[in-house]
């Protein structure tokens, strides 16, 4: 009996040894429900004008801006959702895509101020006639039967051919829009020196334009102040449609230290129960 257990710790002690040498793996695939049909394009105003603000300490409209596109990107997480900027062309940053974490990446590292640069050189340089863009420039995959633009802006565009923007973005590869507006009217552009630019003023008509461009867009606007109501109508407008489930990440755990650890812990215990072990102790006897 006493040679049994040591007998079985040095069997596991060798099957572990065995298992560690193997190199197993156990994987963990964590899944998420993606719309098929349904894809989202935030389009956010990067012009010159975005970084005005009502003070020298307070969030730019293009930082508030980023942070509108943020809570309304999370009332839509099953709806694959891309990037874009606005000057006075339309640049893609980022192709709808389920993964929030490159699109959080995306949003943080490339939505920037005159990112792209305007083609122009204006006062105000942006302009709304460069979403038709949108209808045409394969911002959307070809199998999303439902397209939803956000166009996040301060609405202060030069003037343009409404009734085009309208024609291409209610065609067969146009979208719907909504409008999000940032901005008032006592925000100013600050120089370095602190004090507001010269050059710039704020557009008094800047919030009926993106009223404007909505309505003849069959679309809705909001102002930046009720996100809820706009996260609402994102919600209506692309959350239809079917649904897949897919992997949204896959971690991977290397098993053979664990192993490698409890045949170690089980070496040790069987030194110890031989250190351990009685030794036999001879009697003399005398004739």
């Amino acid at each position: 009996k006493r040679l049994v257990l040591p007998a079985a710790l040095a069997a596991g002690v060798c099957v572990l040894l065995g298992l560690a040498a193997a190199q197993p793996e156990l994987k963990n695939a964590q899944r998420r429900t993606v719309r098929t049909e349904s894809q989202v394009m935030f389009v956010v105003d990067v012009s010159r004008s975005m970084a005005a603000a009502r003070s020298i300490s307070s969030p730019t409209r293009l930082a508030r801006a980023r942070a509108a596109v943020v809570r309304l990107r999370t009332a839509v997480p099953d709806v694959p959702s891309g990037l874009a900027g606005l000057t006075d062309r339309v640049l893609p940053y980022l192709f709808p895509t389920a993964a929030a974490d490159v699109f959080d990446e995306t949003l943080r590292r490339s939505v920037a101020l005159e990112s792209p640069p305007p083609q122009q050189v204006n006062t105000n340089a942006t302009s709304f006639a460069a979403l038709t863009a949108l209808a045409r420039d394969g911002f959307f995959d070809r199998t999303a039967k439902t397209r939803t633009c956000v166009l996040v802006t301060d609405g202060e565009t030069h003037s343009y051919a409404t009734e085009d923007v309208a024609r291409a973005l209610d065609g067969p590869r146009g979208c719907r829009l909504l409008v999000v507006r940032v901005g008032g009217g006592n925000e100013h552009v600050f120089g370095v020196d602190g004090s507001p630019e010269a050059g710039y003023a704020p557009d008094p008509a800047a919030a009926a334009k993106a009223r404007q461009l909505a309505e003849v867009s069959g679309g809705r606007a909001f102002d930046e102040g009720v996100l809820d109501s706009a996260a609402a109508a994102l919600r209506s407008a692309a959350s239809v449609g079917p649904v897949r489930r897919e992997v949204a990440s896959a971690t991977t755990r290397a098993l053979a230290p664990y192993a490698a650890a409890l045949a170690l812990l089980l070496t040790v215990v069987l030194v110890v129960l031989r250190l351990r072990r009685p030794r036999l102790r001879l009697i003399r006897t005398y004739a």
